[in-house]
């Protein structure tokens, strides 16, 4: 089976997620605790790891990364017309201006204070008070220049459209139930398009990458932070307060917010599966409407949820105790691959430049 997006909406999402995530890859890899568990109250002191990713790419350029994104859409477009297609460069610059914004009396993520008002900020939108944020959303009124060429086609030509430009990746896995992923040669268009500007660094830790065993051994230490003694009797306090505060049958941090994400993951993943390749735009302005009703009314359990969580996490002392592992963890391995680490940080500058 190979992975045909249905309708051009469904592909304009995929696109955004692509670009945002690989925009935002560079600065966050390994710089996490791996279930999103790590204090996110804005002061958490950094570790070594932390500090040895923000000399990698201290001298990241947003000028420059937009200028090669740029030249990545116009590559897809040469190959595109070679195969017999139209491909308009898409500016994602544009569609990217003004996301970060953050004011002094911003309330930070993750604390108890911003649960009171948007819970996780899954179903709510932290931004629609502040004077900082136009309206609507930067990136909510985007629309891919490709949509016009796509909502003609039909579902045959749409699939060999899709299968020009990002391959025929298989979605079926391996007999251990693992996916493999795709080699930039079987990625399309836009495969070639990046490996030619951004080199085998736009695909990940592959078979060549000289640093790949350290990445793994890095993300298992990452790994071990969740799993830490200290962590998991901390865990178990959280997890009896929950219960106090009806919600049992959560078990570790991060439980309760999945919770909310089971309920609106399906919500977003099948909006659109019944959408006609005909659809108008107010056929997609009512499925959009669906949506955030629907998101509507789960808020209020999300932010009940959230207040009983960030409230037994100050109870428990999990944030303080969290932050110790990750620091002594992050330093232990500072200290086993400080060799390598500064190797790696200079191979990084080295792959920017």
């Amino acid at each position: 089976m190979t992975a045909t997006p249905t309708t051009a909406r469904q592909r304009t999402i995929t696109v955004r997620a692509l670009v945002l995530g690989t925009a935002l890859a560079a600065g966050l890899t390994g710089c996490g605790g791996g279930d999103g568990d790590k204090p996110s109250d804005g002061e958490s002191p950094m570790g070594a790891i932390d500090k040895m990713f923000e000399e990698a790419y201290a001298d990241w350029d947003e000028e420059t990364s937009n200028q090669q994104q740029m030249q990545v859409e116009e590559l897809v477009a040469e190959c595109m017309a070679g195969l017999g297609f139209e491909y308009i460069p898409v500016d994602y610059s544009a569609m990217n201006a003004g996301m970060s914004i953050s004011t002094d009396d911003e309330i930070p993520w993750g604390t108890l204070e911003f649960a009171e008002q948007w819970g996780y900020g899954i179903t709510t939108n932290p931004w629609e008070d502040s004077e900082e944020s136009p309206e609507p959303l930067p990136g909510d009124e985007f629309v891919d220049p490709n949509q016009a060429i796509t909502e003609k086609m039909s579902e045959t030509e749409l699939n060999a459209y899709y299968a020009a430009l990002w391959g025929e990746q298989s979605m079926e896995p391996t007999e251990d139930g693992e996916y493999v992923e795709p080699s930039w040669e079987e990625m399309g268009c836009f495969g070639s398009a990046q490996h030619e500007i951004y080199g085998d660094s736009a695909f990940g830790a592959g078979e060549d990458d000289p640093f790949a065993s350290l990445m793994e051994e890095m993300n298992t230490m990452w790994e071990s932070v969740s799993t830490d003694d200290r962590i998991l009797a901390t865990e178990a306090e959280w997890a009896s307060c929950m219960a106090d505060a009806g919600h049992p049958n959560l078990a570790k941090v991060g439980d309760a917010e999945q919770e909310i994400y089971s309920q609106v993951d399906p919500i977003w993943n099948d909006a659109y599966s019944d959408m006609p390749p005909d659809a108008t735009e107010e056929d997609y302005r009512a499925v959009e409407q669906s949506i955030q009703d629907q998101l509507a009314a789960i808020t209020p359990q999300e932010i009940e949820l959230a207040v009983a969580d960030y409230t037994c996490r100050d109870e428990s002392g999990y944030d303080d105790v969290y932050s110790e592992v990750n620091l002594d963890l992050q330093q232990k391995f500072y200290d086993e691959h400080k060799a390598e680490l500064e190797e790696w940080i200079a191979y990084q500058k080295e792959q920017q430049g």
